[in-house]
């Protein structure tokens, strides 16, 4: 088992180790090239030394790859190829350095040396190239050449008609495609997760199930999306380009109607709010179904004392957005979140629109709190000790999109009693109280809002013409 961990340990430097044998035999390869000119003898010396060094570290390199490579998170057929190109790209390093240094004993040609040094750049080049298809999928190294000027640039999918087009393969799949494919693709599986195909989807990776069809948030291919940008198991990982709020609403909406591979889009529950971003795909314009939750109006900065405060406890507090001072803050990691602690929100209270408490020990008295909390937008409060005692304080937060209450024991009486929040379009309430038999008085209290019960979205119907008016 130690070494085992130590193997893994080293494979970890091939990302860094690999770069040398490049840079260096491919500096060799140059200056021995040029030294065949009279004005570049003085490069002689250097060569030796420098072609040991690259055969040298390619040998490393090889050493460093081959522990990598058995972390299983890559198509073996890709692997195989790079990994015995690599081999050769060291061997033939040594080859080259002997002969250029002479310490071959038989007699070679004067151009042998070069035409070794031929081989080896075009080895070079054919083990990066499959190198880049293992770390980035298949065409990485190419897309710099591509016919239109925006290589690298997502298009997007145009459907002419999206209610007539298959959920999963004209609108999840090209979603997945563009963002989850480098990844769990064919070149390379973390986590030995596949997602390029239904059965792959359906087999999982090491961590279990990817999709629970019905039940986005115990599907991983979602949780995922939804974590904290800055928490280790968010996906995509940080640097790669991130799905869109529109899509994160797809991918949910999707999974909670069935994750059905086959049926198209007009079969499947909608809601107001997926109809919009339904509709969207059929053209080249941006859905924008719901008020950003993001205001417009400047705010100051927030007193750094406080963000310090809640950052000594675990919380994430970062900005919405580059430059912006309104701010999210997230307790997940936070071992222990009481009332008390939530009282720490107070001096941010222009600042925070998107907070997350949930899995926190926090009660109705914490919500106190966060009813003064005037700009916030989403509301993470899923298995706390919420009830319905103190649903009724968030009445003041006006702009609340977004409100998570899974796991609580909070009840259609509680969740009734926000039915005045102008912009609430997402509700998360599977194993709260709320029974199946509450659907008819949550669609009449919330009509235009998506109501996620754990498996089934309720649908906007076309009767459902109540009108509900503020006592």
């Amino acid at each position: 088992m130690i070494l085992l961990s130590v193997a893994e340990f080293l494979g970890r430097f091939h990302p860094v180790l690999v770069h040398l044998p490049i840079g260096i035999l491919l500096l060799g390869v140059l200056m021995h090239w040029l030294s065949r000119k009279e004005s570049f003898h003085n490069l002689r010396p250097a060569i030796a030394i420098t072609l040991l060094l690259g055969a040298l570290s390619a040998v490393f390199s090889c050493v460093s790859g081959w522990f990598l490579a058995n972390g299983g998170e890559y198509d073996i057929d890709v692997l195989n190829r790079h990994k015995w190109l690599g081999i050769a790209v060291a061997v033939i390093a040594i080859v080259y350095y002997l002969l250029y240094t002479g310490k071959i004993s038989f007699k070679t040609p004067a151009m042998v040396p070069y035409v070794v040094s031929l081989l080896l750049f075009l080895l070079i080049t054919a083990t990066g190239h499959l190198g880049g298809t293992l770390t980035h999928g298949e065409g990485y190294l190419s897309q710099g050449f591509s016919a239109s000027g925006d290589a690298g640039k997502e298009v997007k999918k145009i459907i002419p008609d999206v209610q007539a087009a298959v959920a999963y393969s004209d609108i999840i799949q090209p979603m997945l495609q563009n963002k989850c494919y480098s990844c769990h693709g064919t070149s390379k599986q973390k986590g030995k997760l596949r997602l390029d195909t239904k059965e792959f989807i359906l087999k999982g990776g090491e961590e279990g199930k990817a999709l629970v069809a019905g039940k986005s948030d115990e599907s991983e291919i979602y949780k995922r999306v939804i974590l904290d940008p800055l928490e280790k198991k968010h996906m995509p990982p940080k640097g790669k380009p991130q799905l869109t709020e529109a899509e994160v609403t797809l991918l949910h909406w999707w999974i909670s109607t069935g994750a059905n591979f086959e049926h198209p889009v007009k079969e499947l529950p909608q809601d107001s709010k997926i109809k919009l971003l339904l509709e969207a795909l059929q053209s080249d314009h941006i859905a924008t179904p719901v008020k950003p939750d993001i205001p417009d109006a400047p705010v100051a900065a927030a007193p750094q004392e406080a963000i310090d405060k809640l950052k000594t406890i675990g919380a994430t507090v970062i900005p919405v957005a580059t430059g912006s001072n309104y701010l999210s803050v997230n307790f997940v990691s936070s071992k222990a979140v009481t009332d008390r602690e939530i009282k720490l929100l107070e001096p941010l209270s222009a600042q925070v629109v998107w907070l997350k408490a949930g899995g926190t020990s926090i009660t109705d008295s914490a919500l106190a709190v966060i009813a003064k909390l005037p700009v916030l937008s989403r509301l993470g409060l899923e298995h706390t000790n919420i009830s319905d005692k103190g649903l009724p304080l968030l009445q003041s937060l006006s702009r609340l999109q977004y409100l998570n209450i899974v796991g609580t024991a909070v009840t259609v009486n509680g969740l009734v009693s926000l039915k005045g929040l102008p912009d609430l379009h997402s509700i998360y309430l599977y194993q709260s109280k709320v029974l199946p038999a509450d659907s008819q008085a949550l669609r009449a209290a919330f009509p235009k809002a998506m109501l996620d019960t754990g498996g089934y979205v309720l649908p906007v119907l076309e009767g459902d013409t109540s009108e509900v008016k503020k006592k």
